[in-house]
């Protein structure tokens, strides 16, 4: 299923259950059934990116990121921010937005200008703490956490139902699949920890995830950071992980999945596949483009076997939930 060696699931198995480190609703930890093969390890460890991949949250972004820039005009403001949002971190993306309103630099409002022109060459100060950069957009980044927690805090007491709106019902449909499969779940998202921790409480991950990765845990680079930190806390839990059956999900192709070729430089064990998440066909086109001009998605995608799962196109049953089946897959998924 998208990603899974199929060979490996007629092997034998066992089953046990692992806590979940995220708290739901109710104030309590999941337990989460993880499904081991005959070589005592799970099929597959997946990893998914949670804003803009299992859920968007629009509602409360826009709010929080015009009461950091205020003043500004809150359309373009938050089409900027959005932008912003495949960098990798949130320290990258501070550092932009208060390049851009803060000290005029309109022309990284162009995400490509802001990561050849400001982001390769100043990444470790921007990445690493103890440099002004990165102490900069790291206030930013906290002010903007505070702020975010307390707007969802606000969403969820005045209409919760906004937070099963906000679910991209396909993805979180995979992630069920892959939970049945009995695979160990872990997220890692560039956003502040308060903040996550309102949202994987009040879109209910904890019954789907272990653990979620922040911006705290990416200090020093980006999600590649997170994966070597959760694969150790998984393997905490007593589950030795498959490195060499990774599956990453996201909807940004070099800060989601090319996080893996970054990881594997540090351990060379780590081997995954990507499920690219897209909009639409005409997003399909636009990303395919994308690659054959950039020599950097290129070799990417030659390095990792991806595939663009286009959510419009995934179809529905009569009830409209979402059908992943593999007899529908040509009309919703292609290798890229």
């Amino acid at each position: 299923m998208f990603g899974i060696q199929e060979r490996l699931i007629s092997q034998e198995k066992k089953w046990i259950k692992v806590e979940s480190n995220l708290v739901g609703v109710n104030g309590q930890k999941s337990e989460i059934n993880i499904e081991l093969l005959e070589n005592n390890k799970p099929r597959a460890m997946a990893f998914f990116d949670i804003d803009g991949t299992l859920a968007h949250l629009g509602m409360i972004h826009g709010k929080a990121i015009n009461r950091i820039f205020a003043g500004n005009d809150p359309v373009e403001l938050e089409k900027v921010y959005y932008a912003g949002f495949k960098l990798g971190n949130s320290f990258r993306e501070f550092d932009r937005m208060k390049g851009i309103y803060v000290n005029g630099k309109t022309e990284w409002k162009d995400p490509e200008f802001y990561i050849k022109n400001r982001l390769i060459p100043f990444m470790n100060e921007i990445d690493e703490p103890g440099n002004p950069a990165h102490d900069r957009a790291a206030e930013y980044l906290r002010r903007y956490g505070e702020i975010a927690g307390s707007i969802a805090d606000e969403v969820y007491k005045e209409n919760p139902e906004e937070f099963k709106k906000a679910n991209i019902q396909p993805i979180l449909k995979l992630a069920n699949m892959y939970s049945r499969l009995g695979i160990p779940m872990v997220g890692f998202t560039a956003n502040a920890k308060i903040f996550v921790e309102r949202i994987a409480k009040y879109l209910e991950l904890s019954n789907l995830f272990l653990y979620i990765a922040t911006d705290e845990a990416m200090a020093g680079g980006g999600k590649e950071v997170a994966i070597h930190s959760l694969i150790k806390m998984v393997e905490a839990k007593g589950i030795s992980v498959p490195k060499n059956n990774l599956i990453f999900v996201g909807d940004s192709i070099r800060g989601d999945i090319g996080t893996c070729l970054l990881a594997r430089e540090k351990d060379k064990e780590i081997h995954g596949q990507g499920i690219l998440i897209l909009k639409n066909k005409e997003e399909l086109v636009n990303i395919k483009k994308q690659i054959n001009e950039n020599p950097e998605l290129n070799r990417l995608v030659n390095s990792i076997e991806v595939h663009g799962l286009m959510v419009d196109d995934v179809p529905k049953d009569e009830k409209g939930n979402p059908m992943l089946l593999s007899r529908f897959r040509d009309k919703f998924l292609e290798k890229l």
